[in-house]
């Protein structure tokens, strides 16, 4: 790069960089310095040209001589007009000849140069300082002034300066000269001060986004997008909202190969339920749907899994799944969805030809909305949009021309994959996929098999692993399980010794766990935690705390802090078999005084400082 650009490298983002790179000589345009070819001309200036060219290859075959008044005019005269126009003066004649012979009899020098009639040069130089200055305080702003606004700061600021000179005043741009020199202004720059990097990315990306791909399934594009329309419950009464699908579109055939539908954030959970229906046999799905008269033939092993920046395409899990299934990923640049134009074209599509008609279609805008309230006015539920979805992809978007009429994307589909038929999940490799899919844990082997969200999964051969099986640490036996958030009557544990993977079934003799999401199972476990936590006695409780509190307190008020109290209990001999409860705080019964007492032949010392079985203290 030249020292130039270098000085504008802070200008140059993500977008310019990727048209300043040096790249090989099959993706470097060639410029080449030509002239507008005729057919580029609008028909009038063609019909000039053309005209031009008869009269002179007319004269050129009978001219005796130089072209001038007196070869000319008599040559003129014996043809007939062109079109029945009149016939243009000698010297116009001999002018054009004279063009055409300096340019090597190219037809191009023929075209008339009305363009570069009049007075081209910009006037009015004097006042270039206040016209760049207006420029910069107000056109040139992320506020986007108008061009009037400007011009009215630009009037004033040579109002202002013509007060303070004594001659030679400064005469203001007219209001259409003014315009002129505005839009006479670099395109890219304008753009860039006014709208932001993110505009001008958008404005003038490059065209050839990625490389095309040669097969089905080569190339998967996946998104989210919450959908403008509102659901109903079952009971067609009850509004649940807007719900959020995840999408992958095949980049080859422009195919909806596998989309998921829920009312969840955009996590791994949906990323997982749209690839599973994306890789697997779309045949159960169909029959599942008898208003659908279409195959959708979409499945099969991802190539290449472009992706978005949000949180959820970046978790550990996605990207350990993708490596076991040898799914590569790609993240799609920030604020760059035109690196994603097949999904970004769908979720465009699916808003303004499928929703666009129904009940309860959402608007972007307040103003758009009017008086329209989708809550109110949304009569389909949540069963039967599915349906409608469903039909809707496989016989209308995958079945459809695109708009350039270049492709249908159902028929690109079985050409593509008569060549190269993507890998198929068939028998054991459905359940595999699934298992390698599945959110990862690590959890304990007891006596009692899996605990995992209060749920208890177990099964004879995973008690014939647990005693068998050498436990490595003292935390005990563990091992990685994997769980299906769509139905948590099952797990998956992976057998470290066999290196396979176990399917143990839930312990649930009341059918709890039969199609549980585990959504609905976190639900009612924080369900159940508020239920314990209302039907306790909050008061009773806040009661007997204080009574503990105010008891512990009056023993920490209480407690001597004296040496040798355990000494004291041993020789009162407290134990279990005593009636003794505590200690005596009064150490006055037990210890003798300070003071050396008077020859009494009746006292008697407390304790025997000599005796063997008594410790000092």
């Amino acid at each position: 790069m030249d020292e130039e650009t270098e000085l504008f490298r802070d200008e140059i983002d993500e977008f310019d960089s990727e048209i300043f790179s040096v790249k090989s000589d099959a993706e470097v345009s060639i410029s080449i310095n030509a002239s507008k070819s005729l057919e580029m001309y609008d028909q009038p200036i063609q019909y000039e040209t053309k005209k031009r060219l008869h009269y002179i290859r007319f004269i050129e075959k009978r001219i005796d001589g130089g072209w001038t008044q007196k070869n000319i005019d008599p040559l003129l005269a014996q043809m007939t007009s062109y079109d029945n126009e009149s016939k243009p003066k000698w010297r116009a004649v001999a002018a054009w000849y004279s063009k055409f012979r300096k340019s090597n009899f190219c037809i191009t020098a023929l075209i008339p140069s009305h363009g570069k009639k009049g007075n081209r040069t910009l006037k009015n130089r004097s006042g270039d300082y206040y016209f760049n200055k207006a420029l910069e305080d107000k056109y040139l702003r992320k506020e986007r002034p108008s061009v009037a606004t400007t011009y009215c700061y630009y009037c004033d600021l040579i109002r202002v300066e013509n007060r303070r000179l004594v001659s030679g005043a400064i005469t203001p741009l007219s209001y259409t000269g003014f315009n002129a020199r505005i839009k006479s202004l670099e395109p890219y720059d304008v753009d860039l001060a006014r709208f932001g990097r993110s505009y001008v990315q958008k404005k003038y990306k490059l065209g050839n986004k990625f490389a095309e791909p040669t097969c089905v399934m080569e190339r998967v594009e996946i998104d989210h997008t919450v959908l403008d329309f509102t659901v109903l419950m079952e009971d067609n009464q009850t509004v649940i909202g807007r719900p959020t699908i995840t999408v992958l579109v095949d980049c080859y055939s422009s195919c909806v190969v596998g989309f998921y539908v829920s009312f969840n954030e955009p996590s791994h959970l949906s990323i997982r339920a749209a690839l599973i229906n994306t890789m697997l046999s779309k045949d159960d799905v169909i029959k599942s749907f008898s208003s659908i008269n279409a195959d959708w033939p979409c499945h099969g092993k991802i190539e290449l899994l472009v992706v978005d920046n949000g949180v959820e395409f970046w978790g550990e899990a996605l990207e350990s799944a993708c490596k076991e299934l040898g799914i590569n990923t790609s993240y799609n640049p920030v604020g760059k969805p035109w690196k994603k134009p097949k999904v970004e074209r769908f979720f465009r599509t699916l808003n303004t030809e499928f929703l666009d008609s129904l009940p309860g279609k959402n608007f972007r805008s307040i103003d758009a909305k009017g008086d329209y309230q989708p809550d109110k006015e949304a009569a389909i539920s949540f069963s039967l949009f599915n349906e409608l979805l469903h039909k809707w992809v496989i016989e209308v978007y995958n079945q459809k021309a695109d708009d350039r009429k270049t492709r249908v994307p159902i028929v690109k589909w079985y050409e593509g994959a008569s060549v190269y038929p993507p890998i198929e999940y068939i028998g054991d490799d459905q359940e595999l996929l699934r298992v390698k899919l599945g959110v990862l844990d690590t959890r304990s082997i007891s006596k009692d098999g899996i605990q995992f969200l209060h749920l208890r999964y177990d099964s004879p051969e995973l008690l014939e692993y647990r005693k068998y099986t050498p436990v490595a640490s003292k935390r005990g036996l563990k091992a990685d399980i994997k769980i299906n958030p769509h139905d948590l009557s099952y797990i998956y544990v992976y057998l470290e010794q066999q290196e396979c993977y176990l399917k143990v079934p839930a312990k649930d003799p009341d059918g709890y766990t039969i199609g549980l999401t585990l959504t609905q199972h976190k639900v009612n476990i924080k369900n159940r935690r508020k239920n314990v936590i209302e039907s306790q006695d909050s008061v009773s409780l806040a009661q007997s705390r204080l009574e503990i509190e105010e008891m512990v307190n009056q023993a920490l008020a209480n407690k001597q802090k004296q040496k040798g109290m355990k000494k004291l209990a041993k020789y009162q001999g407290i134990d279990s078999n005593t009636d003794h409860a505590t200690i005596s705080m009064n150490t006055s019964q037990a210890l003798p005084s300070a003071e050396e007492p008077e020859n009494d032949s009746n006292k008697i010392s407390t304790f025997d400082w000599d005796s063997d079985d008594i410790e000092a203290f």
